[in-house]
């Protein structure tokens, strides 16, 4: 909707013009009405109206003052002037003074309708121009190309609302696709949208928002079901001033270029390396760290070692190539190592080895798919190697608990001992000693409790001695799992 500001000294006559005609249906809405020049010239300056219709005769200052006040000022107004015709020559100078057209009273509906369609038509091209102009001079700003920026006179000319507190691009990367949706972007963003170097570029305040980011995974969702595209998305730095942007949209090239490393979900963030804690690490160290994670089982530290590669490579910025070439060979040199040295593993090992699994460290098309990638596949494996030679870890595992038996012990306790997930460790250790963790305790306590009983020691010592605090708890267990109270079992064998 255009905006028409409404400009005579009678009051009849500015109510009438509101009501005279449908103003929506022909693209435009009423804002407000002036009384006089000097008051409709003050309201310009605020409403900013697109189109203007002014009386000529008016107190304090006439339409063709307010008129030139305009041109002078060099408002960005269209203006029909209201005239009698009496007033006919005041109307040729309004003419000259380059006003759209005139009409005259009392006013015809149809004239009037016919005067602002045409104004239509012009407020259009005008739009389309400026719309593209204000793309070419964006472009400009954002390349560098433009010096002594002017806030002021960017926004008088391209109707911008600069200064912003902060400002940041989005590049929309569409690899191996000739498809520059931008009207579909337009849709979505419909300021400051354009097209920088083959990249579909935003313009935005801060994406931070979370409104922001909704409808940036929602255009990357949209694109992919209407044109079956996987759009990347990258967000540059936030920048401060406007005659920064450059910064900002070069951190979003740079993104791009490094997309392996910082793609997740489709969409780049600036990582900022000075939170990484990084540590020197060699790859045969890596190796030798995860050997020993897989051959005792240590699911945690098998993780955390992981991660630590993962970083490495983040902080260096390594290849995209050199990432994967790393990881292929840490998981090949690994499968060999245990096919080498434990037979059982060698006759499982070509399932490992296999081409398909091979192909998918090249397919991963993000860091963080193939970190999820072989993370899963050690996690598998050492699940397997366990059940392979699992006994003689819980042989180890059955051996601490026999020493102290008397503790305080937890199952999860217990399982981060070992480097286990304590869901994972209840089920491994019920898989081999046919009890779960409880039970099998609750009996290593009942039958040292037996033991002591024989050599006549009191039941409240007994209690404490094999790990029961509460004496009435000790009597509860050890007639369950014995049939007697401990004081009869006393009594029965001495």
């Amino acid at each position: 909707m255009y905006k028409v500001l409404i400009v005579d000294d009678e009051p009849i006559i500015r109510e009438g013009m509101k009501k005279i005609i449908n103003w929506n249906i022909y693209g435009y809405k009423v804002i407000g009405d002036a009384e006089n020049g000097l008051d409709a010239y003050n309201k310009i300056l605020t409403l900013n109206p697109d189109l203007c219709i002014i009386d000529i005769k008016m107190p304090e200052m006439d339409g063709l003052e307010l008129i030139s006040k305009i041109k002078e000022c060099e408002i960005n107004t269209k203006i029909i002037i209201l005239t009698g015709y009496p007033e006919f020559e005041y109307a040729q100078k309004a003419i000259d003074l380059g006003v759209e057209s005139y009409i005259l009273k009392p006013v015809d509906p149809n004239i009037l309708i016919e005067k602002i369609k045409k104004v239509y038509t012009q407020l259009e091209k005008e739009k389309s121009f400026i719309e593209v102009s204000k793309e070419k001079i964006l472009e400009k700003i954002i390349k560098k190309d433009i010096e002594n920026l002017n806030e002021l006179e960017l926004n008088r000319i391209y109707n911008f609302n600069f200064p912003w507190k902060s400002y940041q691009i989005v590049l929309i990367y569409i690899e191996n696709s000739k498809i520059l949706p931008i009207k579909d972007i337009k849709n979505f963003f419909p300021f400051y949208s354009l097209i920088v170097d083959n990249f579909i570029c935003i313009l935005l305040k801060d994406i931070t928002c979370p409104y922001i980011k909704r409808k940036l995974l929602d255009l990357r969702n949209h694109l992919r079901l209407k044109y079956n595209i996987n759009a990347i998305i990258s967000v540059g730095e936030k920048v401060n001033k406007i005659e920064d942007l450059n910064h900002s949209y070069n951190t979003a090239l740079m993104l791009i270029e490094k997309r392996f490393i910082y793609n997740h979900k489709g969409i780049l963030y600036p990582f900022n390396t000075k939170k990484l804690k990084i540590k020197e690490i060699k790859e045969d160290n890596i190796f030798l760290e995860i050997i020993n994670c897989i051959e005792n089982f240590n699911l945690n530290k098998l993780q955390d070692i992981l991660e630590e590669k993962m970083e490495s490579h983040i902080f260096r910025e390594d290849s995209e190539e050199d990432i994967k070439l790393s990881y292929l060979n840490l998981y090949i040199n690994v499968i060999n190592y245990l096919s080498s040295n434990y037979p059982k593993f060698k006759d499982i090992s070509l399932k490992y080895l296999n081409e398909k699994i091979l192909n998918e460290f090249y397919k991963k098309c993000s860091f963080i798919d193939l970190h999820n990638f072989i993370n899963g596949i050690f996690l598998e494996i050492i699940r397997v190697f366990s059940e392979m030679i699992g006994n003689s870890i819980i042989s180890k595992i059955t051996e601490y608990i026999s020493v102290n038996y008397y503790r305080d012990l937890k199952l999860k306790n217990i399982a981060r001992e070992f480097g286990y997930n304590s869901c994972y460790f209840g089920k491994m250790f019920r898989k081999y000693t046919g009890e779960k963790f409880n039970v099998y305790l609750d009996k290593i306590r009942i039958n040292k409790a037996k033991e002591l009983l024989i050599k006549g020691m009191k039941v409240v010592e007994v209690a404490e001695k094999v790990g029961y605090k509460d004496i009435d708890y000790f009597i509860y267990k050890f007639k369950k799992y014995v049939g007697k109270s401990p004081q009869n079992f006393k009594t029965e064998i001495l």
